[in-house]
């Protein structure tokens, strides 16, 4: 299946979806979405890309069997959602794989096609089972985990790297990707990751077009600044501690500082950074080398955009990638990991991020 489409993750609403039991209390799941997404245009598509968040307070097991995303104020159904490719549980998980343990929680990583002109209040509707000791229960649904989306990105960046092509690896349906790994460091649920891209070598690399003295893994290619802006932190530890923590997953990195309270994270570097914290530096500038450094089992640069300057405790945000050209794919993840062809496509402009394993050459 082509990544584009299984980022999609479910299928546009049918006509006459099947019937699901009639909304009415019923003690159950608490339901949040802890960041309204702003509108994500991904690969010419605008998406919604945000977390459901199902917590539940009854005292007996339920079993998810369907997610809806409706108006809130018409009730009209934006998308019909498959649990079964969304739906993952926190900590021990009893039951099947839709099941909720009294107490448990479940993240419902969601990616919805946005076809509508204005932003407007979303409702989510759930249909639910109750497990007893003798027999299932009747059919239940609930709605909650009203929000809001937020308007359309408005930040254009520049290329991070020079040449190429490089393959823009993404994994939002590993459940270990960036896209579902959320972090806890400060007493609330944060996803850094939610856009991120690790920028690797594709087939074909061409080292000389990528730097000076760039190796056939693509370390150390030049990495340039997307954005004119302050250099807001520099992480250039001269040895990895001794004991790792959580924070050193990062590796050697570069916070730059983003226009509209956004910034701009680059990890795993080259140790040896060449800008200083506080200073002012210009869009193309090169401000590091790709590197192997920190949590991570082969040269790449880990490129994403936060609303928080700590890289572990900000939200990940969407934004337009204003350079560079797709000139391909990678049919699937295993070709890519095996180290085979991508498939060739008639080049054009990225048009918002770049999808999963699209592959993308810069200039030189």
């Amino acid at each position: 299946m082509p990544f584009s489409l299984l980022f999609l993750l479910l299928s546009a609403a049918p006509d006459a979806p099947p019937a699901m039991a009639e909304v009415r209390p019923f003690q159950s799941l608490h339901l949040t979405v802890p960041h309204s997404p702003p509108v994500a245009r991904i690969d010419g598509e605008d998406r919604l890309v945000y977390e459901l968040h199902a917590t539940n307070f009854a005292a007996q097991t339920l079993t998810v069997t369907a997610v809806e995303l409706r108006a809130a104020d018409d009730g009209a159904i934006i998308a019909r959602i498959d649990p079964a490719r969304v739906m993952r549980r926190i900590g021990a998980q009893p039951g099947g794989a839709h099941d909720l343990a009294p107490g448990q929680r479940a993240i419902f990583y969601l990616a919805v096609p946005w076809r509508r002109c204005d932003v407007e209040p979303l409702t989510h509707r759930i249909g639910l089972v109750p497990q007893r000791a003798d027999a299932p229960g009747d059919p239940v649904a609930i709605e909650g985990g009203a929000f809001a989306p937020q308007p359309a990105t408005d930040l254009d960046i520049g290329a991070p790297l020079r040449g190429g092509p490089w393959a823009a690896v993404a994994l939002p349906e590993l459940d270990n990707g960036h896209r579902r790994y959320p972090y806890a460091v400060s007493g609330r649920v944060r996803l850094p990751g939610r856009h991120a891209i690790d920028w690797m070598p594709a087939a074909g690399f061409d080292r000389a077009s990528a730097g000076s003295d760039v190796a056939a893994d693509g370390s150390g290619a030049d990495v340039l600044a997307v954005a004119d802006g302050e250099i807001l932190v520099v992480k250039d530890p001269a040895a990895p501690e001794a004991r790792a923590s959580v924070e050193d997953e990062t590796g050697t990195m570069i916070v730059q500082r983003l226009p509209g309270a956004r910034y701009a994270f680059y990890q795993h570097l080259m140790p040896g950074i060449p800008v200083r914290q506080g200073e002012r530096v210009r869009k193309g500038q090169v401000i590091g080398r790709v590197g192997a450094t920190g949590h991570v089992t082969q040269p790449h640069l880990h490129f994403h955009v936060a609303d928080a300057i700590a890289p572990l405790d900000g939200e990940g945000l969407p934004y337009r990638l204003a350079a560079g050209r797709v000139v391909g794919a990678y049919a699937t993840r295993e070709d890519f990991g095996e180290g085979k062809l991508w498939r060739a496509e008639t080049q054009r402009p990225v048009d918002g991020l770049p999808a999963p394993y699209a592959v993308i050459r810069f200039d030189p």
